[in-house]
């Protein structure tokens, strides 16, 4: 009799009607030998507006029973604004975590509240954002969340702040020829001005799930100096430390490479 196919078994909850590719991301930067399924939440004619994020939260608990009972033994949400669309705090989140955690069996991890812990396990108190993509209410949200974390903001702001894009009308137009996967000039740019805007900060955030900063993490990290503690690599991170498999993951900037084994 063999053994089992694969050395760890994890699971994405990810958003509706979005291409998500972060299980296909995961893998990448995983150790050789590590599994991953996604499940898609449905919600019937969805905008990516907040309130209709609140009116389906629900649908994280049972999304995560079903990954659970499907073996996998960590989680990972992706979306950052999730943990906020309810006005909820960072103590309500890691208190949510832990409830569908025990309900799942397996560790629950959602992409904002690995923002935070992030950021804590680099030791850093001041920030500068990049906010990507993100609206007035997403970026409200966001950097409150950071804030009520014990954070402080030096400086955040949007493709549209930062000028990449000159309207909203533009921004809208680019996500749905590009499906939402912004050029490597987007992404990053943004956290590069980041860091120009505060270079005092001791790390740049970029709180967009969608923006994919994994492939373009050693580069910003080269030009700003600062660790960079972004949204898909901050879920990646907690999701491995979970997992604690005992491998390095080297080429995907500071915080991967903090990694040193210990479930959290």
């Amino acid at each position: 009799m063999t053994g089992k196919r694969y050395i760890a078994y994890a699971g994405f909850v990810t958003t509706p009607r979005y291409f998500d590719d972060s299980p296909q991301q995961f893998l990448t930067v995983a150790p050789k030998g590590t599994g991953a399924i996604q499940r898609v939440m449905h919600v019937d004619s969805y905008e990516y507006r907040l309130e209709q994020r609140a009116r389906n939260f629900h649908q994280l608990e049972e999304s995560a029973i079903c990954l659970g009972q499907s073996y996998c033994q960590v989680i990972g949400q992706v979306g950052t604004n999730w943990v906020h669309c309810n006005g909820t705090s960072p103590d309500d989140i890691r208190a949510l975590c832990d409830d569908i955690s025990a309900k799942a069996g397996a560790r629950f991890l959602m992409a904002g509240m690995c923002l935070v812990d992030g950021l804590k396990a680099i030791g850093a108190k001041r920030i500068t954002i990049a906010n990507g993509y993100y609206r007035d209410d997403w970026m409200a949200g966001i950097n409150g969340f950071l804030e009520q974390a014990g954070f402080e903001i030096l400086w955040s702001g949007n493709l549209i702040k930062q000028g990449f894009y000159g309207s909203f009308d533009e921004l809208e137009a680019s996500e749905a020829e590009t499906l939402w996967d912004y050029p490597a000039r987007d992404v990053v740019g943004a956290c590069v001005k980041a860091h120009e805007a505060a270079p005092d900060a001791d790390a740049v955030v970029q709180t967009g799930a969608g923006f994919r900063t994994m492939p373009h993490i050693e580069a910003i990290e080269g030009i700003s100096g600062k660790t960079p503690v972004a949204s898909d690599m901050a879920l990646y991170w907690a999701m491995l430390r979970h997992l604690d498999l005992g491998i390095p993951v080297r080429g995907y900037g500071h915080l991967m490479r903090s990694l040193t084994g210990g479930r959290q």
